[in-house]
């Protein structure tokens, strides 16, 4: 399986986090579209997570993947030790459903509240899946 789309989304959001974390300096609406790329690449970096993430549990005969929902694959990755914080990962599902309909400050300010975690997380699924550090 080829996993250069998962790291490098990963890649890419962890560059504009270091880009949001130093952002002082900026003008207010460089400040904003960095906030707003780093939504974006949250977004697509959880969906490619989570679909590597059902095409593992797929080659490694996980009957039930095929047809699960990104609520069930992640419940399964769990199960089998590619995820250590279902939790989490289920939150930032639903945080990532919220924004389709919702893109609110409010929301926003969700996803940089958990950037950080967020990031961790898809470190670690990557180093457990892949078998070397993404970075």
């Amino acid at each position: 399986m080829d996993y250069t789309q998962l790291k490098t989304a990963i890649q890419r959001f962890s560059e504009m986090l270091d880009a949001f974390q130093n952002n002082i300096d900026r003008p207010s609406l460089e400040k904003e579209a960095i906030q707003d790329s780093l939504v974006k690449r949250f977004e697509y970096t959880l969906e490619v997570a989570w679909k590597i993430c059902k095409k593992h549990l797929e080659e490694e005969g996980f009957a039930e993947a095929k047809t699960g929902s990104p609520k069930s694959i992640i419940r399964l990755a769990a199960q089998t030790g590619l995820i250590n914080n279902p939790e989490s990962w289920l939150y930032y599902m639903q945080l990532r459903e919220d924004l389709f309909t919702d893109f609110s400050k409010n929301k926003i300010k969700s996803v940089l509240n958990i950037a950080e975690s967020f990031q961790k997380d898809m470190v670690y699924f990557h180093q457990i899946v892949i078998r070397e550090p993404v970075l």
